[in-house]
């Protein structure tokens, strides 16, 4: 009789273990959570672990909170392997995504109060979890030398972060208000230090400006939707994507994410902003003697497709940028080819479309390539509208032995007029910012980062670039020569057939810089940072082009600035 009821109880406790090993697993596909925003340190941290294999790390960012939960609970598995600095910087995270991680069935990490960088505020039960924190920088900048307006700048931004789900909804919103204070006068918005940046208010030595992101979502077994304002970075880059990246200013956006196995897709629909100066002149409003004008309309549409195979991740994805209407249906909808729909439209749109792949050729080594096409016309290698981009880089972790160390290696390279079109509304940009590549067309650029963490919560850093621009210039009766060197001036009618890389006034800037940052509680941290920049043949502030050397020394302290 005992035994029976042994066996019983045996079997009872196997069947409630498998469907809380069930319940666990529809959680992860059911994902409301919240995405972790594209500049925080875990990303770097889990490149790591998929450069030697451990974990599969997807090319389309951001992750939610539960995927990166998933991605900790399979590194926290295999702690034996790792070196003690790694565990320690492991601890850190599994601490500040102990929620999900215990849904997912993996120990919950013991809370250390919010002086060791737990939440300021939590409220959590069956229905809603909340969590509230402050948001909070304070930088200084020092500018010196011929390469420089020599100035010391000082930058603060308070703010608050609240994040949590209701519901199986995820939800996340950050707000903060910024000053930047200059000992030189800002005369216009591209004087301001500060990037990326919406619009600015101009007060002489001082400059206002704010931000708000926020992102609300929903996930069931098969499918993802969320709604807000934020950013996207799609390719295996890390100095920034060719197709979209996160150094332009947020935008609002529809975003539907699917997958089955090894395949992933993709699809969103956003509005952008018009760079200042692009109004619509069939609006005009005088409204109590004040008149009114407005910018034109100006939209994004986008989709990825990534697929998995065993050491080799390929992406595939498609952009256009589109204005001066609404959102067209063609566009929004998540099943079409943006190429086909666009010549159906009279091709009258900016459209881009890239493939890249990422290869694991051996423990702790990646390697990855990017190939962009702007405005590609079909069967014609050798038309104007043919404008590409290349990148390619190497991730090396661990290199030769040295433990906690990883090194960086990228190149990249973007042809005349790349992210240009004939009509400026099409303009590869939000505000003025690029959505693809900061490095802006006719240029390329070599980089090289050496990453050591001497702790759990220490990382020197090391970095290196060498960076041309073929800039547009002037002729001497005024005359401004197209070279294709601005993304906001695409090919006139009256610029040549033809263009050549690396033409006009090639301007060269080598980059040498060391950083140091030290995270004395989970998510506050302290950085000091100099860069010396030498350029050759720049412009010069006494006006013509010549040789300049700078110099930056930057101090910040952050509180969960991202």
């Amino acid at each position: 009789m005992y035994l029976e009821i042994y066996n019983l109880v045996q079997k009872k406790t196997r069947i409630v273990g498998c469907l809380l090993v069930l319940f666990a697993s529809a959680c992860v596909w059911a994902d409301g959570t919240p995405d972790v925003p594209l500049v925080h340190p875990i990303y770097a941290v889990l490149d790591r672990f998929a450069a030697r294999g451990q974990i599969r790390m997807p090319n389309m960012r951001p992750l939610s909170r539960m995927q990166i939960a998933d991605r900790l609970k399979d590194v926290l598995g295999a702690e034996s392997v790792l070196s003690q600095t790694e565990r320690g910087v492991l601890d850190r995270y599994g601490a500040e995504f102990a929620w999900e991680l215990e849904v997912l069935g993996h120990d919950k990490r013991a809370q250390t109060g919010w002086l060791q960088g737990d939440p300021f505020w939590t409220w959590r039960d069956s229905v809603v979890a909340v969590v509230v924190d402050p948001f909070f920088r304070q930088q200084v900048i020092a500018h010196r030398g011929d390469g420089f307006v020599s100035e010391t700048v000082s930058q603060t931004y308070i703010g608050g972060i609240l994040r949590g789900q209701f519901h199986g909804l995820g939800f996340r919103l950050r707000h903060f208000e910024a000053r930047e204070w200059s000992t030189e006068q800002r005369q216009k918005q591209a004087d301001v230090l500060a990037s990326p940046v919406e619009s600015v208010q101009l007060k002489g030595q001082s400059t206002d400006f704010r931000e708000g992101v926020f992102q609300l979502a929903w996930g069931n077994g098969w499918l993802r939707l969320d709604v807000g304002k934020g950013a996207v970075d799609w390719g295996p880059g890390r100095t920034g994507n060719l197709l979209l990246t996160n150094h332009a200013p947020t935008y609002g956006m529809f975003r539907l994410q699917t997958g089955y196995k090894k395949v992933r897709y993709t699809h969103l629909a956003g509005s952008l902003q018009a760079r200042e100066g692009l109004y619509d002149t069939t609006r005009r409003v005088v409204d109590n003697d004040h008149v009114r004008i407005f910018l034109r309309k100006k939209r994004l549409a986008a989709h990825r497709l990534e697929v998995d195979f065993s050491k080799v991740t390929v992406g595939v994805h498609e952009s256009v940028i589109y204005g001066d209407r609404g959102f067209e249906p063609l566009y929004v909808m998540p099943v079409t080819f943006f190429v086909a729909v666009q010549n159906h439209l009279e091709n009258r749109d900016n459209l881009a479309m890239g493939i890249d792949a990422s290869w694991r050729p051996a423990y702790g080594v990646e390697l990855y390539g990017a190939w962009f096409f702007d405005d590609l016309a079909k069967l014609s290698p050798s038309a104007f509208s043919n404008k590409f981009g290349l990148q390619a880089g190497l991730f090396w972790v661990d290199p030769l032995g040295v433990n906690d160390v990883d090194v960086r290696a990228e190149y990249v390279r973007l042809e005349p007029f790349v992210y240009s079109h004939n009509f400026a509304i099409n303009t590869y940009e939000n505000y003025a910012a690029l959505l693809g590549h900061s490095l802006g067309p006719n240029a390329d650029l070599w980089h090289l980062k050496v990453t050591h963490r001497l702790s759990a919560s220490m990382t020197l850093s090391a970095l290196f670039e060498r960076e041309r621009q073929g800039e547009n210039f002037t002729e001497t009766d005024g005359t401004l020569v197209n070279v294709g060197g601005d993304a906001q001036l695409g090919r006139r009618p009256s610029d040549p057939t033809v263009r050549r890389f690396m033409t006009g006034d090639v301007e060269l800037r080598t980059r040498l810089g060391l950083q140091m940052r030290v995270e004395p509680i989970r998510d506050w941290a302290i950085q000091a940072a100099y860069r010396r920049i030498q350029g050759s043949q720049v412009p010069v502030l006494s006006g013509g082009r010549g040789d300049t050397v700078g110099h930056e020394w930057t101090a910040t302290v952050d509180v969960n600035f991202y």
